[in-house]
């Protein structure tokens, strides 16, 4: 069952597993690259996107199903990998790309 408190105003946080597992993050994945199409109005299998995870143990496995999630939509995407978030905003930035997900 999704908690709908793990979305607030500008990220998505929880607790893993309880609010937030691997299952969720494929389908927030997808969400994401749907709401940047949108937002961009660019279809979705132009969109180049960017992923960034912390160093959380859960991290690995979560951020794989993020990338699924985008990708499955049609998306491309841009791992990074463990990086700061300022690290993720900078690729974004520097590589001209459709936004990113930490």
């Amino acid at each position: 069952m999704l908690d709908p408190k793990v979305f607030k105003a500008y990220d998505v946080r929880g607790i893993y597993p309880d609010q937030l597992d691997e299952a969720l993050a494929y389908r927030i994945g997808r969400g994401f690259a749907r709401v940047i199409s949108e937002l961009e109005g660019t279809p979705v299998e132009k969109l180049r996107l960017g992923l960034g995870r912390d160093m959380r143990l859960s991290a690995p496995a979560m951020a794989q199903e993020y990338a699924h999630g985008m990708l499955d939509e049609g998306a491309h995407v841009i791992d990074a990998g463990q990086v700061g978030t300022e690290q993720l905003y900078f690729l974004v930035g520097e590589r001209g790309l459709d936004g990113g997900l930490m």
